[in-house]
């Protein structure tokens, strides 16, 4: 497919943002439209030899984006597909990437989480133990508390806001977790399991079994917006079939298949920038 490359995109609705690894993009779409199957409305080109995969937003809206084999976090600035800075240190084989609220940047690379201060481009901490072995996808609860989906242990383990150690979680029922999100109202957490064919559902602070598995082909990316409007929209992204889903909240139905310029979804983040 060919379409127009635009430098910019609009930013006054929820977008959904999706890493495509085949072809080494970023593909922009309005959520409101997905239940159409859309184009999207602007694409962001990786440099050569680039693997898109988690995004995140700071407090400003810019994207930060985990390119695994150039070992880096592009940042873009808000509405722009023009990358405008890189953080390479302390970084090695970066898939997974968070912000929280006080713009503190979290990134899984190697064995470790890798914790970057605010406007820092070097590691202010770097976080291992607990068995936590290959760490992939990230996501933040309401408090700002960390979720890690550990790749090979295989296992979540969590990291409170402002600490030094994790948790594994004990959840029940996992084969290869790669990534997480959390639905801060409801308090439940997605963990996409890829060799377990499968979307698992958790309500956290209950029991270790899922209270929900969706079946998939080999589910990867995982993303829930969380505020503003159309908040509580869940997406995931299976490798299996290329397609992403897209759900109510509450619903394990999907109300969207996208697969219009979908090739390999490695990476989603649903929300306004």
């Amino acid at each position: 497919m060919t379409r127009t490359l635009h430098s910019s995109y609009p930013t006054k609705m929820s977008l959904l943002f999706a890493s495509d690894l085949a072809n080494g993009s970023v593909n922009i779409y309005r959520t409101d439209r997905l239940v159409n199957n859309p184009a999207p409305i602007a694409t962001i080109a990786e440099p050569s030899g680039g693997c898109p995969y988690q995004m995140a937003f700071d407090s400003e809206g810019d994207l930060y984006l985990a390119d695994e084999c150039l070992h880096r976090i592009e940042i873009y600035p808000k509405g722009s597909t023009r990358m405008s800075g890189t953080i390479t240190k302390g970084l090695y084989d970066p898939f997974g990437v968070a912000i929280d609220k006080h713009d503190t940047l979290y990134v899984s690379s190697g064995s470790a989480i890798e914790e970057y201060a605010k406007g820092s481009k070097s590691p202010t901490k770097s976080i291992t133990g607990a068995g936590m072995n290959s760490p992939f996808g990230l996501s933040l609860d309401r408090r700002g508390d960390l979720y890690i989906a550990g790749y090979s242990a295989p296992a979540v383990f969590e990291l409170p806001a402002g600490g030094s150690s994790v948790t594994n979680l004990g959840l029940a029922n996992l084969t290869q977790p790669v990534q997480t999100a959390v639905d801060w109202k409801l308090g439940r957490l997605w963990v996409t399991d890829a060799s377990g064919y499968r979307v698992s559902i958790y309500q956290l602070g209950g029991s270790a079994e899922p209270i929900k598995e969706i079946a998939g082909g080999y589910p990867f990316s995982v993303s829930i917006q969380n505020a503003g409007k159309l908040a509580g929209t869940v997406v995931y992204g299976d490798l299996g079939a290329n397609l992403v889903y897209a759900f109510m909240r509450g619903s394990y139905t999907p109300y969207a298949r996208l697969n219009n310029g979908i090739d390999e979804p490695t990476g989603l983040l649903i929300g306004k920038p």
